[in-house]
C-alpha cells in the first residue's frame, strides 16, 4: 500500500506542475508521466522443462565461458536495472527462483514462478518461448531485459512511451536467412512472411530482443499467439533441424514483420546493426559514456569480455560478486577464476577461502600443434612439454624438416613456456599473489574513476608502463579468443606466412594466470613512448609526429579522441597503468 500511496502522491505533484501547461502539451506530458510510472521492468529465466536440468543448476553456463560468468551476468543485469528503474520483476520457474533469489539473493521486486511446468512440452533449446510466455502474460506496459543486457542510463521518455520497443533493428544478418531457409526446407506450416518467395529478393529485418517491450498490449497478444502457434503447428518437424536456430525467427523476425504488416512503428534503443559481429555492444571500457552492453553469441566466451564483466560486478556490487564465487566453489564446480582455489591467495576481509588447488601451467596450443603435425611427422608425438626447454626445442628442430613449420612450432612453444615461467614467478607465494589481486581491484577502480573525469582533468592523468610485463616478438598471431578455436587457429598459422605480431604477457590477477595482449601499431607507439611516466596531455604532442600535419590540423579533436581511447583500452587491458 505504501508504494501505491507514494505513486499517487507523485502523480498528483507532477499533475500540479503540468497544470501550468496548456492544451495538447498538458495531455502529452501527463501521458508521459503515467506511462513512465506504469512501465514494468521484467526479466525471464527458464531452466527448461521440469525433467530437464535435474542436478545442481550452479553449473549452467548459459553460453558463457564458465558458469560463474553466467551468474555474474544475471547479477549485473538485475542490479543495474534495479539501480536505474527502482524495481525489476522476475518471471521464472521454481528452480530459477531457487538459484537467482534464494541462493544468490538478487533483489527482484516480485518473483513469479508461472513458468513452472508451463513449457514442459517444448524442446529446451527453444529458450525464447519462455520470453514469449512472459510478453504474452503482461497486462500493462513493460520493458523486458535479457540477463546479459547491462544498462548504464535510463532510456529516454520517447522510447519508454512508444507502442513497441526493441534494442535495435537487425538487417540482413546471416542467422535470419539460415533459419528461414531451414524452415522452408523442413516445416509443413509456414506463415506467409517466412516463405522463401516473400524474403529471398529483399532485405531481411529483425528486432533484436535484448531489450523488448511497449504499451500496445493488444499487439503483444497477437504476436505471442502467432509465435506459439508457429511452433505448435510444426512440432512434428522439429527433429529435422536444430531447434535453437528458430529462436531468432519466432521472436525477433516475427516481431518485426508483424509490426510492419500492421504498420506499427518500433522505437529502437540503439542504431541498426547490419554486421553479425556486434562489437559495439561489448565496449565495457567506454563506461560511463555508453548506454548499454550486450555480449551476444560467442562474445560470452571471450576472456576479456568475461574479465570486464567480473571486474565491473566486483567493483560495483562486491557482496554479490563474492557470493557467486562462494556458491560456485561450494558446489565443486571448476571456475575460470582459478585464483579463488589457490592456497596462495589471502583476501582477509572477504569471505573466500582457498581449497588448495593451484593454477597449472598450460601448453594448450603447443599440444594442438603436435596433434596437427603428427600426421606428417609421426615422431613429433614423442615430444613432451615436461622435458627441458633446450631439449624440447632441439628435438623439434631435428624432427621438423620444413623450416617454416619448424619456426611456427618453436614459436608457440616458446610463447607458452615464457608465459608459464612468468606465471610461476608472479604467483610464487601468498604475499605476491595477494598483492597482485588487490592491486587489480584498485587499478580497475582507478580506471573507472579516471575515465569518468571531465576531459581537462583526464588529460592531467599520469600514465606509465606496468610493473610486470614481457613484450615478445612473434611472426604469427596466436590470439585465442575462446578455447574452441584452438585447432582452427593452429591450422591457420601453419598455413600462413610470417608477419609481425608482437605479444605482451601481463598478469591476469582476476583468474590467477598470465594473459596475452596483442598490441596494434598505435598501441606499440604509445607503449614505446612511455619510457618515462607522463600525463596524457604530454603524450598528445608526442603522438603528432606519427600523423600527417593535415590529419592534425583538419580534425584535431578526432586525433585527440583516438589517442585517449587507445590509452583507455591499454589501461583496461593492463598493458599500461595509471600512476597514482
Amino acid at each position: 500500500m505504501g508504494d501505491k500511496l507514494l505513486t499517487i502522491a507523485l502523480v498528483y505533484k507532477l499533475t500540479m506542475v503540468c497544470n501550468t501547461i496548456d492544451g495538447l502539451n498538458k495531455t502529452y506530458y501527463l501521458v508521459v508521466i503515467f506511462l513512465n510510472l506504469l512501465m514494468k521492468i521484467l526479466q525471464t529465466f527458464w531452466t527448461g522443462p521440469s525433467a530437464y536440468n535435474t542436478g545442481d543448476l550452479i553449473n549452467m553456463k548459459g553460453g558463457w565461458l564458465t558458469c560463474e560468468y553466467h551468474w555474474m551476468s544475471w547479477a549485473l543485469s538485475c542490479l543495474q536495472a534495479k539501480e536505474i528503474f527502482g524495481e525489476v520483476h522476475l518471471v521464472t520457474d521454481l528452480k530459477g527462483k531457487q538459484i537467482l533469489v534464494d541462493q544468490l539473493h538478487l533483489p527482484y521486486t516480485s518473483v513469479s514462478t508461472d513458468l513452472e511446468g508451463a513449457l514442459d512440452d517444448y524442446h529446451p533449446a527453444l529458450f525464447s518461448l519462455a520470453k514469449i510466455f512472459t510478453y504474452g502474460s503482461q497486462t500493462e506496459p513493460f520493458l523486458h531485459l535479457d540477463g546479459d543486457v547491462y544498462l548504464w542510463h535510463k532510456p529516454h521518455d520517447d522510447l519508454l512511451t512508444a507502442r513497441l520497443i526493441a534494442q535495435n533493428m537487425d538487417k540482413d544478418l546471416e542467422f535470419y536467412s539460415y533459419g528461414l531457409d531451414e524452415i522452408n526446407r523442413h516445416f509443413t506450416h509456414i506463415p506467409e512472411t517466412m516463405r522463401k518467395e516473400y524474403y529471398e529478393t529483399k532485405s531481411i529485418y529483425g528486432s533484436n530482443a535484448g531489450l523488448l517491450g511497449g504499451s500496445d498490449m493488444a499487439f503483444f497478444k497477437r504476436y505471442c499467439q502467432q509465435a506459439f502457434g508457429f511452433i505448435d503447428k510444426n512440432k512434428g518437424d522439429l527433429g529435422k533441424l536444430n531447434p535453437g536456430n528458430l529462436n531468432f525467427i519466432f521472436e525477433q523476425y516475427l516481431f518485426c514483420s508483424l509490426a510492419a504488416e500492421e504498420n506499427i512503428a518500433i522505437a529502437y534503443y540503439q542504431p541498426m546493426v547490419d554486421s553479425p559481429v556486434f562489437k559495439d555492444y561489448i565496449k565495457f571500457e567506454d563506461w560511463p559514456d555508453m548506454e548499454m552492453v550486450h555480449p551476444v553469441g560467442n562474445f560470452k566466451k571471450y576472456p576479456h569480455v568475461c574479465d570486464h564483466l567480473a571486474k565491473k560486478l566486483r567493483n560495483d556490487y562486491p557482496e554479490h560478486y563474492y557470493r557467486i564465487i562462494n556458491r560456485v566453489k561450494s558446489a565443486g564446480v571448476d571456475m575460470r577464476s582459478a585464483i579463488y582455489y589457490s592456497p596462495l591467495l589471502e583476501l582477509g576481509e572477504v569471505s573466500v577461502s582457498a581449497i588448495g588447488k593451484k593454477v597449472e601451467p598450460s601448453f594448450e596450443r603447443t599440444d594442438a600443434a603436435i596433434n596437427y603435425l603428427v600426421k606428417v611427422y609421426p615422431n613429433i608425438g614423442r615430444l613432451k612439454t615436461t622435458i627441458s626447454y633446450k631439449e624440447f626445442v632441439d628435438q623439434a628442430k631435428i624432427i621438423l624438416t620444413d623450416k617454416t613449420e619448424q619456426a611456427c612450432f618453436v614459436e608457440i612453444y616458446k610463447l607458452e613456456y615464457r608465459s608459464n615461467a612468468l606465471l610461476k614467478k608472479l604467483y610464487a607465494d601468498k604475499v605476491a599473489t595477494t598483492q597482485l589481486y588487490k592491486a587489480g581491484i584498485e587499478n580497475f577502480k582507478t580506471a573507472q574513476q579516471t575515465f569518468a573525469l571531465p576531459e581537462s582533468d583526464l588529460l592531467q592523468t599520469k600514465i606509465g608502463r606496468p610493473e610486470h610485463y614481457k613484450l615478445l616478438k612473434a611472426c604469427w598471431d596466436w590470439r585465442l579468443d575462446y578455447k574452441e578455436q584452438v585447432n582452427a587457429l593452429t591450422e591457420r598459422n601453419f598455413n600462413t606466412r610470417k608477419s609481425h605480431h608482437p605479444v605482451m604477457l601481463i598478469p591476469g590477477e582476476l583468474t590467477g594466470n598470465v594473459k596475452e595482449y596483442y598490441p596494434d601499431e598505435l598501441d606499440l607507439i604509445i607503449f614505446n613512448t612511455l619510457r618515462e611516466n607522463m600525463t596524457i596531455a604530454a603524450l598528445l604532442p608526442e603522438m603528432q609526429e606519427y600523423f600527417s600535419p593535415e590529419e592534425i590540423e583538419d580534425d584535431y579533436n578526432s586525433f585527440k579522441e583516438l589517442i585517449i581511447n587507445t590509452v583507455k583500452v591499454l589501461v583496461y587491458a593492463g598493458a599500461i597503468k595509471i600512476i597514482f
